[in-house]
C-alpha cells in the first residue's frame, strides 16, 4: 500500500509539474505576441536602419569625393551595426557628431567647386552627387512613415510617458529634419557643379 501511495503520489506531481511549464510555456507565448504587436519594437528598428543606411549612403559619398578629387575631405566613420533595444540614447551623440563631419565635408565641397576650373573634375562631382541623391530618395518614404508612426505612438501615451518614449525615439526624430537638409545641401552643390561646368564649357 505504502509503494502504490508512493507511485500515485510522484505521478500527481509529475502532472502537476507540466501542467505548470504549459502554463508558463503559454504565459511566455503570450508576452511574445504582446511584444510582437507593439508598435515601439518595429518603430525602433525603423530609426536604427535608418540612421545605418544614412550613414553608409553619405560615408560612400564621402569617401567616392576624397578618392576622386578632394582628398582634404575628412572620412565618415559610419556604424555598420548598432543596438536600439533599449532605446536611441547611446547613439544621439554619436549622430550628432556624425552630421556635424558631413556638414563639414559638404562646406569644403562646396568652396572647392566654386573655384573649379575643370570641367571633367565637375563632371566626376556630378554624377557622384546624382549616385548619392538617388539613393538618399529612398530614405524619403522610411523618413515619412516613421514619423507618422512615431508621432501615432506618441499621442496614445500620457505625458510622462510621452517624454520617456519620444527620448527613445530621439536619433529617428533627429533624422526626419537631418536627412532632407543633407539632401537640400546636395542639391545645392549639384547645381552649382552643373552651372559652373556649363559656363566653363561654354569659355573654351
Amino acid at each position: 500500500m505504502s509503494r502504490f501511495l508512493s507511485v500515485f503520489a510522484i505521478s500527481i506531481a509529475l502532472l502537476a509539474s507540466g501542467a505548470q511549464a504549459e502554463t508558463v510555456g503559454w504565459r511566455d507565448l503570450a508576452h511574445a505576441r504582446k511584444v510582437a504587436s507593439d508598435p515601439y519594437h518595429q518603430l525602433n528598428q525603423d530609426q536604427s536602419q535608418l540612421m545605418l543606411d544614412f550613414m553608409a549612403i553619405s560615408a560612400h559619398f564621402a569617401k567616392t569625393q576624397r578618392d576622386n578629387y578632394l582628398p582634404t575631405l575628412e572620412p565618415l566613420s559610419a556604424l555598420t551595426s548598432v543596438d536600439f533595444s533599449q532605446g536611441s540614447y547611446p547613439y544621439g551623440e554619436q549622430l550628432a557628431a556624425y552630421l556635424d563631419a558631413a556638414s563639414a565635408n559638404n562646406a569644403k565641397l562646396d568652396a572647392a567647386i566654386e573655384a573649379e576650373q575643370d570641367p571633367a573634375k565637375l563632371a566626376q562631382v556630378i554624377q557622384a552627387t546624382d549616385k548619392a541623391l538617388d539613393a538618399m530618395a529612398a530614405l524619403s518614404p522610411r523618413l515619412d512613415e516613421f514619423k507618422q508612426g512615431s508621432d501615432q505612438y506618441l499621442d496614445k501615451k500620457d505625458r510622462p510617458k510621452k517624454a520617456k518614449y519620444a527620448a527613445a525615439f530621439s536619433v529617428g526624430r533627429t533624422l526626419v529634419d537631418a536627412i532632407p537638409a543633407y539632401q537640400a545641401k546636395q542639391q545645392a552643390l549639384l547645381a552649382k557643379a552643373k552651372q559652373l561646368k556649363t559656363q566653363l564649357a561654354n569659355n573654351l
